[in-house]
């Protein structure tokens, strides 16, 4: 029997990686939800994520294929007329021809380390409920609240979606306002079309 090796997950900031990896993102991103377009070799590859973000790649090659990737978006959200600087995990992905063999827990982990050791007071996701448990393992714990884009009319919302939202308190500053974050939606501020 063969046992098969991965790498340790690259990180790099995603406004520093290559336009071939920018590439190869899209394209996982359209192998895993066909949704999603997939740029043609003629075209400039979209930008995955919003400059204003700041996002943090972390992504795993093997023999020259991107095989599972994650991103970390970081802003600041007001909250309870409170201002909490923000990580977000956000796409999450692996390709379909890999899963069940470790990798998003790797991308994921990955993505969990940068947000701890970033100086972030919340870190947040939002997946969907059947996702919920393989969060859980990698430390995010599922909340009872809801999240939206913006208080925009038409803005995303995860109950909408149909998300759950897991979130992590980091900092002291989190903490001392931690009721805040059970007694109402959580507005993310972001432009409207984008969630996390």
């Amino acid at each position: 029997m063969s046992v098969i090796t991965f790498d340790l997950p690259s990180i790099l900031p995603y406004r520093q990686t290559s336009e071939r990896v920018r590439r190869d993102i899209a394209l996982l991103m359209h192998r895993v939800w066909p949704s999603s377009p997939a740029p043609s070799q003629d075209e400039a590859v979209p930008e995955e994520h919003d400059p204003a973000l700041d996002a943090l790649s972390c992504f795993i090659y093997r023999d020259n294929r991107l095989l599972s990737y994650a991103a970390v978006l970081n802003f600041t959200l007001s909250h309870a007329g409170q201002h909490f600087r923000t990580a977000a995990l956000s796409c999450v992905a692996t390709d379909p021809a890999y899963q069940n063999q470790g990798l998003s827990s790797l991308v994921v982990s990955a993505a969990t380390r940068c947000i701890e050791n970033s100086h972030a007071d919340i870190g947040l996701f939002t997946c969907d409920p059947p996702l919920a448990s393989f969060y859980a393992k990698a430390g995010w714990p599922v909340v009872s609240v809801a999240v939206i884009g913006s208080h925009d009319v038409g803005a995303l919302s995860s109950t909408e979606l149909g998300k759950v939202v897991l979130l992590r308190l980091l900092s002291e500053h989190a903490h001392q306002h931690a009721a805040a974050f059970a007694n109402s939606p959580i507005s993310l501020g972001l432009p409207l079309g984008q969630f996390v």
